[in-house]
């Protein structure tokens, strides 16, 4: 560090010298002496040099025989952690004509020439450290900065979990984070921080959707493999599922007793993937409610409506109910009239008197 700080003290009597700050004469000797200056400033900064400030027991020996290349390459990473990675530097190229821009950049090459080589011991598994060079050209990352590199918030699996099983007892990955801080005695304990919580949680939620789709539709071709006078069917825009319809041999029975008058309503969306659950209500002859059939829609539009009607007639061997019973909406109401044109489509009471006592 002496040898550096006394160049810096070079740079500030230059920068405090009359020259340094007066006007640009046009004589040649002004020139040349301003073009000396600043080569000699470049190879000042070129010269510079940073050593790791690492223990000693940590530090690579040449000749040093280990058992084998990982525990060779394990020694210097372990080093290296201690040292300190290298420090980014910013770059960011600005095209000045008509030039494509190019993209940012975090880290550009700068030329370090440290590195270590091993080599095999002939006749043995064994590797010896044959050249070391310590000498960087380039800051290094510093104590304050070691929470924020990479390695310090990698998650372990213990971790991961611990952010899943909080997901599913309805607790966010803020709160997870503080409470993990406090299981571990402090934030500075946490590598991880609440940025790589939330990133984790969104990433196991997109996982868990796609594996979840296919579970259900993995679950429901079984059952009608197993199960008779089972219907199933479901529909999809590539991946995504778009909508299903399924109805057991019970529910069919109801149908064909009590399937008059049938009552759908597509208000429920209570489930973590915002998909509207729509039941297929009758009355029996207990004046009780009983499902003939259900679905479950990712869209609210005429096509999905009318994909569920026409799989509900499929399933019901095409037997339309004379009378259906819907909430007011103007997609139900094209979707009914395009699929069961011969069935009188009528209003639920018990919406309208509910929405008559919000705007009366």
């Amino acid at each position: 560090m002496g040898y550096w700080n006394s160049k810096l003290n070079v740079i500030r009597k230059w920068r405090n010298t009359g020259i340094q700050r007066g006007p640009v004469q046009k004589t040649g000797c002004e020139i040349k002496f301003r073009i000396f200056k600043f080569r000699i400033l470049c190879n000042i900064i070129e010269e510079s040099e940073y050593k790791p400030n690492v223990p000693t027991e940590f530090v690579p020996v040449v000749n040093s025989v280990f058992k084998s290349l990982n525990l060779a390459v394990k020694m210097y990473t372990d080093y290296a952690w201690q040292g300190g990675k290298d420090k980014p530097k910013p770059h960011d190229t600005l095209a000045t004509s008509s030039v494509k821009r190019k993209p940012n950049s975090n880290k550009i090459n700068i030329g370090c020439t440290t590195k270590i080589i091993f080599e095999n011991v002939y006749g043995t598994t064994d590797y010896k450290v044959k050249k070391f060079f310590e000498m960087h050209n380039h800051p290094l990352e510093s104590i304050e900065e070691r929470p924020y590199t990479k390695k310090t918030r990698k998650m372990s699996y213990s971790e991961k979990e611990f952010v899943v099983h909080a997901s599913k007892a309805k607790i966010g990955p803020t709160m997870a984070h503080k409470i993990r801080a406090v299981l571990k005695g402090g934030y500075e304990y946490v590598g991880a921080k609440v940025t790589d919580y939330k990133n984790l949680r969104r990433g196991v939620n997109r996982i868990l959707c796609y594996k979840d789709a296919r579970i259900m539709i993995n679950k429901m071709n079984d059952r009608r493999d197993h199960y008779p006078n089972y219907s199933f069917e479901f529909l999809r825009d590539e991946d995504m599922l778009v909508a299903m319809f399924w109805a057991d041999e019970r529910e069919k029975a109801f149908y064909a007793e009590f399937g008059e008058v049938v009552s759908f309503n597509a208000t429920f969306r209570t489930n973590k993937y915002k998909m509207v659950f729509v039941p297929f209500t009758a009355v029996d002859h207990h004046k009780k409610s009983v499902i003939v059939g259900a679905g479950l829609l990712s869209r609210e539009i005429i096509e999905s409506y009318e994909w569920l009607l026409k799989a509900f007639l499929r399933d019901h061997e095409g037997k339309a109910p004379k009378i259906v019973i819907t909430y007011q909406d103007e997609e139900i109401k094209q979707a009914v009239e395009s699929v069961l044109p011969n069935s009188r489509h009528r209003l639920c009471m018990w919406h309208i008197m509910k929405k008559l006592q919000a705007k009366v």
